[in-house]
């Protein structure tokens, strides 16, 4: 009988080694919260507010204190405002931004390929376009070609600031193709909270970015070609607008809720009250005898639960259309597309008519009418205004010198920041290829590839 029960386990034993893989239930260990795949209707809306958390939230809010759009008054945000910068500054805002939204966005590029699916894949590649030109221009060199492989390379190579702008273009024009196609067998709807599917839109933001990054190196007639197709009016802004949940809400807002250690700057307010410019109660918090002031909050426009986060705006085109017309000398169009772009800024924060009219009247704003009076000075000072609240304005100080802020400590003002802590501790060799003097006070006052090859102010 021993025997028998031996021999009986001994045969079931060997039943279940033979078989175990079709006996054990596959699905037994996978993560219901983790599924392996995820359908593109369900990826696209993530990555698009992963995208604008991180740009409101860390990218436009701490590189804002450079420009002086914010004042930082307490905590971590003065010591920000003073230069006191480390490799713990954008360590959240890179790690999630290569493991969240960009990793789904190459994944999703992928995809949509594999899906035919084009129109995912050409927004797909313009938020990969937009990212990459983000932290590129806050930091150089940075991973992508080796970038998103996984276990297959967990120490991927920095592709240099000139290559990773080759990519910003081929992505455009690339995504500008998927979304001209008139076959697509999935096409985004409801599940683009930004455009709605709305094809000819994004195609007009991959025009208009791709006129962004032709003037940051000085291709002037790509930029105009490029601006032809974009932008049209206030209705064609590539921004994502936040919900009223808290659970939507916007990135500055949750700040202010939980933080709100900074002021609207100081530089921006008094430039802002010596216009009198009437974007002052959209930007800005009056105190209680209705002033503007150096200690006041950021306005509702930017910093209610459901305020929008720009990516690129018309009125930036517009401004971009003035300063090319400038480099290349003709005046009277300059100053034409000067007045519309302040003219769009306005109406973007809802200014009415009247008071945009008397704004532009007072001589130190329109010049009288006066084409030949126009600078560049006057150009970017303008642009700063309306880009408050938008890294790019940080770019365009860096490029023009303009406006003319006097650096918060120190003689300099920082012209890029570091790299996180994590690169240096598990990416070191690639990091320091790219960056050789990342370990020394000058770094964050070097110039990028752009701003030493093509700028000078």
């Amino acid at each position: 009988m021993k025997t028998k029960i031996k021999n009986g386990l001994i045969a079931l034993t060997l039943i279940l080694l033979v078989s175990c893989d079709s006996w054990i239930d596959p699905n037994l260990n996978i993560d219901p919260t983790s599924p392996r795949d995820v359908s593109m209707n369900v990826v696209l809306p993530t990555t698009q507010a992963a995208i604008s958390y991180v740009a409101g939230g860390d990218f436009y809010r701490q590189l804002g204190l450079f420009t002086q759009h914010f004042t930082g008054y307490d905590r971590q945000h003065l010591g920000y405002y003073n230069y006191q910068l480390n490799e713990n500054t954008f360590e959240n805002a890179w790690n999630t931004m290569y493991s969240g939204p960009m990793n789904d966005l190459y994944i999703l590029i992928k995809k949509a390929q594999e899906l035919e699916s084009p129109h995912y894949g050409g927004i797909a590649k313009i938020l990969m376009a937009y990212s990459l030109g983000m932290i590129s221009d806050a930091m150089g060199d940075i991973p992508y070609s080796e970038a998103f492989k996984g276990v297959e390379n967990l120490k991927p190579k920095y592709d240099n600031q000139e290559r990773i702008y080759n990519s910003i273009d081929q992505l455009l024009s690339s995504a500008i193709q998927d979304l001209s196609n008139p076959k697509s067998a999935f096409k985004p709807g409801g599940d683009d909270f930004i455009y709605k599917g709305n094809t000819a839109k994004w195609i007009k933001a991959a025009y208009t970015l791709k006129a962004r990054y032709y003037l940051h190196v000085k291709k002037f007639n790509e930029a105009l070609d490029a601006l032809k197709n974009g932008f049209t009016d206030n209705t064609d802004d590539l921004q994502f607008n936040h919900g009223a949940k808290e659970s939507e809400s916007n990135p500055l807002y949750q700040f202010m809720q939980q933080r709100g250690d900074i002021y609207v700057g100081t530089y921006l307010i008094n430039m802002m009250n010596d216009l009198n410019d009437p974007r002052r109660s959209a930007f800005a918090e009056a105190d209680d005898e209705g002033n503007f002031t150096e200690t006041s909050f950021p306005g509702p426009f930017y910093a209610s639960i459901n305020s929008p986060v720009p990516f690129i705006t018309y009125a930036e085109a517009k401004f971009i259309e003035a300063e090319i017309h400038m480099h290349l000398g003709n005046k009277s169009l300059a100053y034409t597309t000067y007045i519309e772009a302040i003219t769009a800024s306005c109406k973007k924060f809802g200014i009415a008519d009247d008071d945009i009219n008397a704004y532009i009247n007072q001589e130190s704003v329109g010049l009288g009418g006066d084409d030949t009076k126009l600078t560049l000075e006057h150009i970017m000072n303008q642009k700063y205004i309306a880009m408050y609240y938008n890294s790019e304005s940080w770019t365009d100080w860096r490029r023009t010198g303009f406006p003319q802020l006097t650096p918060i400590r120190g003689d300099k003002i920082p012209r890029r920041v570091f790299y996180p802590q994590s690169e240096q501790l598990y990416n070191r060799e690639n990091l320091m290829a790219a960056a050789p003097n990342y370990n020394l006070p000058i770094f964050i006052f070097e110039k990028l590839w752009w701003d030493k090859t093509f700028w000078n102010p």
